[in-house]
């Protein structure tokens, strides 16, 4: 018996050691997968591999990339493509609405209160985005004082926005999320015909998920949007809540990240490297981008005109850290953006147009919300400005010949100079042949079952004679 009980007490300890050492190893199994696998800061995880790239060839599927993206859309990854050196940058476009703070190898900073996307309302006032995904507004932009955040800034209170736009109505609100879902505001007030309950709630628009932008189609009215991967889809008609088809536009070679109309009707677009583009062709779903013509110089995040005809634009600034709001010195859109704080009477001084070229703020909003409807083909027939089509042509070609002659007159013979364009001329140009191509179809349109339209071709041969030179 006394042998017993000494083997006994024996094995009651090896058994106690044994599951100490067992609890001990599962303890600190579960410490290093709570603090070290689960990587906390999320929202710079994208700097573990900043060197992901979509290829050129697009040869990987959408699944193999929607999976390489987790829930960050290309946005995001063109963000931390573009600027991987830049982590304070990056983190003050990170939207946390509960937190004004930057966490940067362990460093904290004070994030920028700044806008990421501005959009003119039918009543001049300026709405924008800020970077903690609120809204935020001002009566002009060059008013340096923003007010906000507004209430009901947020979807669910919770969901940070991306961008906002109206619809060709201008009596809706339209916002897309960081859930990358579509919502909108609406008048409660039905007296008035375009937007202006901001404070309003609001509500999810169905079949419009997995998607960063959206703008309206200038032909169909149809909402066009940007997806997760930076794919472009068309609606099947002009109601919000119809199905999405895949638009394929063959001689574009990239994926893109917001779309703008120009001022002469043009496609604009911002590529994955937040470079500014124009399509080739007025009808730019059958073009590519006007690689020869290049990018713009500055790297833009969002843009929008000014009466003047110039754009302001958010410019990525690296090293502030910030965007910046800047005004070009050229109505082009290649022509360069400056800093606000030089002064606008610089501004205006550069405009060789002398102030000639004016947009009017439904042609603002009309750039940046793609289509207004009736307002676009009202003010297209106000802008023809002659009854005679002979007078209209003739009148064009000789203000054309005769910039060209001014342009041509003061341009420098040095070698240095010869591959500099002239924007304004530029811009002129194409403004001049979209209006002679909108007067023809009007004409053609007019005259179509005219019993006199061989006589009236007689007498008015230009009819048949303008067309469009190919850019």
């Amino acid at each position: 018996m006394n042998n017993e009980k000494p083997k006994l007490d024996k094995t009651l300890s090896n058994l106690i050691n044994f599951s100490s050492v067992i609890l001990f190893f599962s303890i600190a199994i579960l410490i290093y997968w709570y603090f070290f696998s689960g990587k906390k800061i999320t929202q710079f995880e994208c700097f573990d591999n900043p060197s992901i790239t979509i290829s050129s060839s697009i040869t990987r599927t959408l699944n193999n990339e929607a999976k390489q993206l987790g829930n960050k859309s290309i946005y995001e990854r063109s963000l931390s493509n573009v600027f991987r050196n830049f982590p304070r940058l990056i983190c003050n476009l990170t939207p946390t609405p509960d937190s004004n703070l930057c966490d940067i190898d362990g460093e904290k900073y004070i994030k920028y209160n700044l806008p990421i996307h501005m959009l003119k309302l039918p009543d001049s006032t300026i709405l924008a985005v800020f970077n903690d995904g609120r809204l935020y507004k001002k009566d002009t932009i060059q008013n340096t004082m923003w007010e906000g955040p507004l209430p009901n800034s947020l979807p669910n209170d919770t969901i940070p926005l991306r961008m906002i736009t109206l619809t060709p109505n201008l009596k809706t609100l339209l916002g897309i999320g960081y859930d990358n879902i579509l919502y909108m505001k609406t008048n409660t007030n039905e007296t008035t015909n375009l937007f202006t309950n901001i404070t309003s709630p609001w509500k999810r628009v169905s079949e419009n998920t997995n998607i960063i932008y959206c703008l309206f189609d200038r032909e169909t009215a149809r909402m066009i949007t940007i997806t997760t991967t930076g794919q472009l889809q068309i609606k099947s008609s002009s109601d919000l809540n119809s199905n999405n088809i895949e638009l394929v536009i063959p001689k574009l070679d990239r994926r893109l990240l917001r779309l703008y109309y120009d001022n002469n009707g043009y496609m604009l677009a911002l590529d994955t490297n937040f470079d500014l583009y124009q399509f080739t062709e007025l009808n730019w779903k059958n073009s590519g981008l006007n690689l020869s013509r290049g990018a713009n110089s500055s790297k833009l995040h969002d843009i929008l005109y000014d009466n003047d005809g110039k754009m302001y634009g958010l410019v990525f600034n690296t090293s502030a850290n910030i965007l910046q709001i800047m005004k070009q010195d050229t109505s082009y859109y290649l022509g360069n953006f400056l800093p606000l704080d030089i002064g606008f009477n610089s501004l205006e001084t550069s405009n060789t147009n002398n102030g000639s070229f004016v947009l009017s703020d439904k042609d603002i909003i009309n750039a940046k919300v793609g289509n207004i409807e009736e307002f676009t083909n009202q003010e297209m027939l106000n802008d023809i400005g002659d009854d005679d089509p002979n007078v209209a042509y003739q009148k064009m070609i000789l203000e054309t010949r005769a910039d060209l002659k001014k342009f041509c007159s003061t341009r420098s013979n040095s070698s240095s100079n010869s591959n500099i364009d002239n924007y304004d001329l530029l811009s002129k140009v194409e403004s001049n042949e979209d209006q002679i191509v909108s007067l023809k179809n009007i004409i053609e349109n007019l005259i179509l079952y005219e019993p006199d339209k061989a006589r009236l071709i007689e007498k008015y041969p230009v009819i048949n004679n303008i067309t469009p030179s190919s850019r």
